[in-house]
Parts: C-alpha cells; structure tokens; sequence
C-alpha cells in the first residue's frame, strides 16, 4: 500500500517537473528573443548613428530626433550690398518666414538697405515688405532654396548733402539661399538678394542665420 502511494506520488512529481521545465524553456525563449531585438536595435543605432529612416507620410527619424520634412523656416541676414542710386556699397538685413506646400513655397518678409548702420535713422534707406513664391531642396546637411515676387519699396534717398526725396512704388525682389545645418533644424549660410524698382535698386550678398520647425519629438 505505501509502495503504490510513493510510486504514485513520484508520478505527479515527475509530470509536474516536466510541465516546469517546458514553461521554464518557453520563458527563456521569449527573453532571449526579447533581448535579441533589443540589442539588434541598439546595433542598429550604433553603427548607423546618421541614418534617416521614413516612418509615415513627411516624418522621419535622424540622430533618435523625429523631424517632420518640408517644414516652415525662419531665417534672418546681414551683409553688405551696392546701391545702384548712391553707387556705393551699403549696409543690408532681411528677416523672412518660409511655409510649403507639397510643390512649391510662399515667402513674407522685411528687407533693408542704407548707408549707416541699419537700426540708425538716415535718409538714404530703402524698405521692401516682399512676398515671394519659390522653391526649395533640403537633405539632413543643407538647404537650398530660390523665391522672387513682389515687393512694396517705401523709403528716401539724398538729393545732395542737405536735401532728400521719398519714394514708393510696387517692385520685385529675388533671393537664393544656401544654408549648412549645424543640426538638422539649425543652420547657417549665404543669400544673395536683389530689389529692383525705379528709385532705389540693389543686389546685396548676406549671411544668415536658419532656425527650421522641423523638431517633433524625441525618438525615445
């Protein structure tokens, strides 16, 4: 009698050792797979540290940063330039904001040119309130983009030493910029610019600085 009941208690040892070692089997595999996946991706991101990869419609992942492609720029310049009606060289600045649609971009923004410095008050200055329409070509290093359109020049210019005339008139304005990105939503570059109207024209060459919208989130 205690013989059956110990041969029958090793039994139900026995299966329940095997049920243990087939759910301990089943959870080693599943740690090691889950593992496995995690080094995979930090190999991943470890020999590819600069790679871009797609994840949806105009989204994309760089440097474990989500950015969102064919964002909206800021960009803001100084430099210098030729008047065409003082025949000498100036100071320049513009300031502008760039927003685009799937084949082309609009530009708005403010640009300047005078003999002194621009933020002094001089009657040798011309103002242009422009609008452009244009186009754009940007990787994760550098972007290059071109726009012409419209402009409102307002402003004055030196008769002799001691007499001026003001002027305002609808004209037309270019630029072509090419920026290098210290990161991808920040960069640095050279525009040269042209205002073109009756009374006051120039062509100016400035750097600037790129401040982008692109930065969604961490890719954490």
């Amino acid at each position: 009698m205690n013989s059956s009941i110990m041969q029958h208690n090793i039994l139900i040892l026995k299966n329940m050792n095997k049920k243990l070692l087939i759910l301990l089997s089943v959870f080693c595999l599943a740690g090691l797979t889950v593992i496995g996946q995690e080094n995979d991706k930090k190999s991943t991101n470890t020999e590819n540290p600069d790679s871009v990869y797609v994840i949806g419609k105009g989204r994309i992942v760089y440097k474990n940063k989500i950015y969102r492609q064919n964002a909206p720029y800021l960009t803001a310049g100084y430099g210098a330039g030729y008047s065409f009606e003082s025949k000498k060289i100036e100071q320049d600045m513009s300031a502008s904001f760039q927003y685009f649609f799937p084949k082309f971009g609009l530009q708005i923004g403010y640009h300047t040119s005078s003999d002194t410095k621009i933020w002094w008050k001089s009657y040798q200055k011309l103002n242009d309130l422009f609008l452009g329409v244009g186009k754009r070509w940007e990787n994760t290093r550098y972007n290059f983009a071109v726009f012409g359109g419209p402009t409102w020049s307002y402003g004055n210019y030196l008769v002799t030493d001691s007499t001026y005339q003001g002027f305002h008139s609808l004209a037309f304005r270019g630029e072509a910029l090419a920026t290098y990105k210290l990161s991808y939503d920040v960069g640095v570059g050279l525009s040269l610019c042209t205002s073109v109207n009756k009374d006051y024209s120039t062509v100016a060459a400035q750097i600037h600085l790129f401040f982008s919208t692109a930065f969604i989130r961490n890719n954490y």
